[in-house]
């Protein structure tokens, strides 16, 4: 190789070196993003919040929010300093409504409570007025990931929702699922509904099922591909 054929490599991959230097994020950027917040109160939690994206591991979940799920929010009453009730409110994609009761305890900057199985949660940076809640569950010894961004506001703009993508990618999670805000939310009159619990009890024992969860892998990975 001539001199000039070795200069012209050399300066190629000093090039590529400082390309990558600037456009990748600094080492503690997901120590950063993925920090929990300090909860102290349940006050400013306090209100209606829409889920604006989400993304799950357990294998079937992002076919369900895809095809299914058409908007979800949360109404959150208040409580005692550290106790309080929220209301899931769930319309699926033919326009039904649901809605189930929670109640929750908020305890060293940790939600948890237990709805068929027992759940933990921390809260995350995020925008002023979002919510993003780190929540794990263990089912049958397995334990899942949730990250759910919610917010007062129906739509966020790109740069908002683009820390989710990299907060998301920090965790590597599957990519997000991003519900539209063109169908209204569940209204607040909404009854619980009574076989909630039956119906979601089944649904887990179902999606535990090893055949179920081959299937549902499978059917995850074309929706991430856009085939779905």
């Amino acid at each position: 190789m001539s001199r000039v054929s070795m200069l012209v490599v050399g300066v190629t991959v000093i090039f590529c070196l400082v390309s990558l230097s600037q456009t990748a994020p600094p080492p503690q950027s997901c120590e950063m993003l993925l920090k929990p917040l300090e909860m102290k109160t349940v006050d400013q939690l306090i209100g209606t919040w829409s889920v604006i994206a989400t993304s799950n591991n357990q294998p079937g979940a992002k076919t369900l929010n895809t095809l299914l799920i058409s908007n979800i929010c949360w109404d959150i009453s208040p409580g005692t300093h550290n106790r309080f009730n929220a209301t899931l409110y769930t319309r699926i994609a033919s326009g039904q409504c649901s809605s189930k009761i929670y109640d929750i305890t908020l305890e060293d900057n940790t939600l948890s409570w237990t709805f068929i199985v027992p759940s933990s949660a921390v809260f995350l940076p995020t925008c002023p007025d979002c919510l993003l809640i780190q929540t794990t569950t263990t089912i049958n010894g397995n334990t899942y990931t949730a990250v759910d961004l919610a917010s007062k506001r129906r739509v966020l703009n790109d740069v908002e929702l683009f820390q989710f993508t990299r907060q998301v990618d920090c965790l590597s999670m599957p990519s997000t699922v991003v519900f539209g805000a063109k169908t209204g939310l569940c209204p607040k009159i909404s009854d619980p509904t009574s076989d909630m619990e039956d119906f979601y009890r089944a649904l887990v024992d179902l999606m535990e099922n090893d055949v179920t969860k081959a299937i549902m892998r499978t059917t995850d990975y074309l929706i991430s591909l856009g085939l779905g």
